[in-house]
């Protein structure tokens, strides 16, 4: 089989590409892999109260994650690397090959939303349970919602 080299246009497309399609692109940011899914029965009711309250957990883990970004990222006040925690953050998201390090901030937060880093010698395996998410929360934690689709059963990265 021949191996094609997408055009930079398409080589970040995730996401449906139509507002009726039931077809739906996800991109591998670290392998430049693209995957073509294409939804057979897709879910057309309301969210569930279950749905709901996950919708919202997200949110909220998500606002934190931001909230730590923003105060640990390189710019004046953090220095041109930023600060000691995001320079290891950087580098656990190498050690583990992950493509953001969102995903490391996501993989190292417990229950109660704060991010706890190994330190420096420590294994990088947390030992933190991860506020019983679906247990996958390293494979793409800076998605989206609702989709229904992806390994970490809630959608692709963005």
């Amino acid at each position: 089989m021949a191996r094609v080299i997408p055009i930079d246009v398409i080589k970040s497309i995730s996401g449906k590409y139509g507002n009726g399609s039931n077809d739906y692109f996800a991109t591998n940011s670290s392998s430049g892999r693209i995957r073509l899914a294409k939804f057979e029965h897709p879910y057309q009711g309301p969210a569930t109260e279950k749905q709901l309250a996950q919708q919202k957990k997200f949110a909220v883990r998500q606002a934190a994650v931001s909230a730590w970004l923003n105060a640990n990222k390189p710019n004046e006040k953090n220095g041109a690397k930023g600060t000691e925690e995001y320079q290891l953050a950087q580098k656990l998201k190498r050690q583990m090959t992950l493509s953001n390090i969102t995903q490391v901030v996501f993989k190292y937060m417990d229950g109660d939303n704060m991010v706890k880093l190994p330190k420096p010698g420590e294994s990088i395996t947390p030992a933190i349970n991860n506020g019983g998410d679906n247990g996958n929360t390293g494979a793409g934690g800076g998605g989206s919602q609702g989709s229904g689709s992806g390994d970490n059963g809630g959608g692709s990265e963005v």
